[in-house]
């Protein structure tokens, strides 16, 4: 979901591309709007720092209370993971998860059974449900599995049968799909939790951290943080992140989030698919993918 520039957005662009120019740390006159964003999500910071001074108590104002708030429906963490280990892969590939059909037949037990008897040479473990199927089934090798998932699939008394899928296209898995990036602005942002890991960890919940406008890191308190975030979809987008401390739970940051700009992905990456930085690229804090 991506639109054109208009002449209230404030922003100067650069010829051919999306990007602002201008590194202001004044509040955004003008907010992308996107209807049905959570009012906000509740977010904490867990070790023993001490509560900062510009912390408030966490009461609802008089206009919320017996209000009804929209909060996000399920729990999203959007995580950066390091690529898995040779090793790990390797592992991974000697999985399979059965999915006995129909849903009621009464021969589960025998899945094992029929799995050997198509395959009497491949060793395999049979263990129990995961990831939505019926059984795991652990080969000793990843070319087992294989030879497996050729035979299938695997008959069993009364029409019942077995199918296997390999880790990865089980039915609890959902493929989504980043490929929207955002220019949001953090409001009344404390200068206690202006750095990346903490930016980071605040903004998990709707999106994955690209880049940090560098100008924040030495704005005064409680100015605006700039940030570009990959976006699976901009209704994830709280209007508030509600930031609450270990150190004493009564005492929370309320961060208004104002999405400022909003294009696709492809718009910034360069001719071997690298992501080209917002800001300077020799000051901003790019988080690397």
């Amino acid at each position: 979901m991506s639109r054109r520039p208009s002449k209230r957005d404030k922003v100067k662009m650069l010829p051919g591309s999306v990007h602002p120019t201008s590194h202001s740390q004044s509040e955004p006159r003008t907010e992308y709007n996107v209807p049905g964003r959570p009012d906000f999500v509740d977010e904490c910071v867990s070790d023993d720092r001490p509560v900062p001074a510009t912390a408030v108590l966490a009461v609802s104002p008089e206009r919320e209370r017996g209000a009804p708030r929209l909060r996000p429906a399920i729990a999203r963490v959007y995580l950066n993971l390091p690529p898995p280990s040779p090793e790990m892969r390797y592992f991974g590939r000697c999985f399979a998860y059965a999915y006995i059909t129909p849903a009621g037949a009464a021969c589960k037990a025998n899945a094992g059974a029929a799995i050997h008897g198509a395959l009497p040479d491949v060793p395999f473990q049979l263990l129990g449900p995961g990831h939505g199927a019926d059984k795991t089934v652990r080969f000793a090798t990843p070319k087992g599995r294989e030879a497996a998932m050729v035979m299938q699939p695997f008959a069993l008394e009364g029409g019942a049968a077995v199918k296997l899928v390999r880790e990865g296209e089980t039915s609890n898995v959902k493929r989504i799909q980043l490929d929207h990036l955002a220019l949001v602005a953090l409001l009344h942002y404390p200068k206690e939790l202006r750095n990346e890991e903490d930016i980071r960890r605040n903004c998990q919940s709707f999106g994955h951290l690209k880049e940090i406008d560098p100008d924040c890191f030495a704005a005064p308190d409680l100015s605006p943080v700039r940030i570009v975030v990959l976006l699976e979809d901009l209704r994830y987008t709280p209007h508030q992140i509600r930031i609450k401390y270990f150190a004493d739970p009564r005492f929370r940051h309320v961060v208004p989030v104002k999405i400022v700009k909003v294009w696709d992905q492809s718009e910034s990456m360069d001719a071997n698919g690298r992501y080209i930085p917002m800001f300077s690229a020799a000051q901003a804090a790019t988080v690397p993918s």
